[in-house]
């Protein structure tokens, strides 16, 4: 398997069984379910490289949106580079956090 596949599975894996969700099969290549990992709200699409770069296109982060809306839940976008992963949100959903940690 190459390398780049497995350390993307790894990530999906590991993200899934953090947020208690489940991987996508076939996320890249079916016509169904789209983003990688999913649980009841969030619809993560997720990339991983081993470079110290990557970018972030409006294009990507807005067909994630669209595949989350059409699941029915929020959209998260998880980039892991150098072991760490970054989480991007629109603005409009990190608000809508702040709103219930307020309320909270």
């Amino acid at each position: 398997m190459d390398r780049r596949i497995k350390a993307s599975r790894t990530q999906e894996k590991r993200l899934a069984k953090k947020i208690r969700g489940t991987t996508t099969p076939g996320s890249g290549n079916g016509w169904a379910v789209k983003n990688d990992v999913r649980n009841a709200r969030w619809s993560v699409e997720c990339k991983t490289t081993a470079a110290s770069r990557f970018t972030v296109t409006h294009e990507a982060l807005v067909n994630a949106e669209t595949n989350a809306l059409l699941d029915m839940r929020d959209m998260a976008f998880a980039i892991e580079m150098r072991g760490r992963t970054w989480v991007v949100i629109s603005e409009e959903t990190f608000l809508r956090l702040m709103e219930h940690e307020e309320d909270a």
